[in-house]
């Protein structure tokens, strides 16, 4: 879904400047390794590269999808390029560069990216959450020339319908990534059952939760008396964006999912809640959001580790 975010920031920008869109990819640049998984939404011609090597990464031969890069060049201690951006990033010296190079580095920014000039020939993530009715067309168009289920279908929500989306994957290694990656920590299911207590529909309603892991996201659900049926067991994000974009109350997260997903709830007339976002005014034209603090497991809990399992069919669209 973050390859989706910048698909949309690039489309937003293309359309703005009236310039062609080109995509360029790098898979190891997050600490996790993210093969490039929408050249099914991309048109002719728009894909340049979608497999950039990070330099200083060894072997990349026997990564899996999902898992932390232990011989990320950042999570190792020896002097690397990628220490040295790392360094200039600290300093706040990055920026510069990339203004000289007239790459628009977005960081998550809505107002760097409406703002945008001709002056930039490249954008750079992270990437703005933004609900434009022209992207969101455009987008719409792509899903159903990929002949996917567009989560921009417009439908009247199914009532009383819940869907929480809970993070998981990659986030049980938080505490083991250098500060570049940010890795924030699991959310204590408890914040859930506490988030459908304020809104009051808490054992009132069928709750549905979507996780790239749905079988332990039930199982910490069922902890704390939420029941709630999986939206999917085949893995694939495409179904499960389609169920959250029907959804007339979406619970999320700060994860990329979420933030597409809200997109898509946003456009369909639905209402999201957002847990732990770090900056809500980098979401742009969104009046249906509710954002809201909460906590989350504590770093010695038993379901942090480094070197963390995956359940079966855990991303399957990138294997596709």
């Amino acid at each position: 879904m973050a390859q989706c975010l910048g698909l949309m920031n690039g489309i937003y920008a293309s359309q703005k400047l009236k310039k062609r869109l080109k995509i360029s990819y790098y898979p190891y640049s997050t600490g996790t390794y993210w093969p490039f998984a929408i050249s099914l939404l991309l048109k002719g011609g728009e894909e340049l590269d979608s497999n950039i090597q990070t330099k200083g990464l060894a072997s990349t031969s026997k990564v899996e999808v999902g898992k932390v890069l232990t011989g990320h060049p950042l999570m190792t201690r020896k002097i690397s390029y990628e220490k040295l951006l790392s360094w200039l990033r600290k300093l706040h010296l990055e920026p510069y560069l990339q203004f000289l190079r007239r790459e628009l580095a977005v960081m998550g920014s809505a107002k760097k990216i409406a703002r945008i000039s001709s002056y930039y020939r490249a954008i750079s993530g992270g990437f703005a959450v933004l609900n434009i009715p022209e992207v969101n067309k455009e987008m719409h168009h792509r899903f159903l020339t990929a002949k996917i289920k567009s989560p921009f279908l417009i439908n009247k929500p199914s009532a009383n319908s819940i869907v929480i989306h809970y993070r998981l994957g990659d986030k049980k290694a938080a505490g083991q990534y250098p500060a570049d990656f940010n890795s924030d920590k699991i959310i204590d299911p408890q914040a859930f059952a506490e988030v459908l207590d304020e809104i009051g529909i808490q054992n009132s309603m069928k709750v549905t939760v979507v996780s790239d892991e749905p079988k332990l996201a039930q199982h910490l659900l069922q902890k704390v008396n939420i029941r709630a049926e999986i939206a999917s067991r085949t893995g694939s994000i495409w179904d499960d964006l389609y169920i959250i974009s029907q959804a007339s109350i979406f619970i999320g997260s700060n994860s990329q999912v979420s933030k597409f997903a809200s997109v898509c709830v946003e456009n369909n007339g639905g209402k999201s809640y957002l847990l732990n976002v770090n900056n809500p005014d980098n979401f742009y034209n969104f009046s249906n959001i509710t954002f809201m603090q909460v906590a989350t497991l504590s770093l010695e809990n038993e379901i942090y580790s480094v070197d963390f399992n995956l359940e079966e069919n855990a991303h399957s669209a990138y294997k596709k």
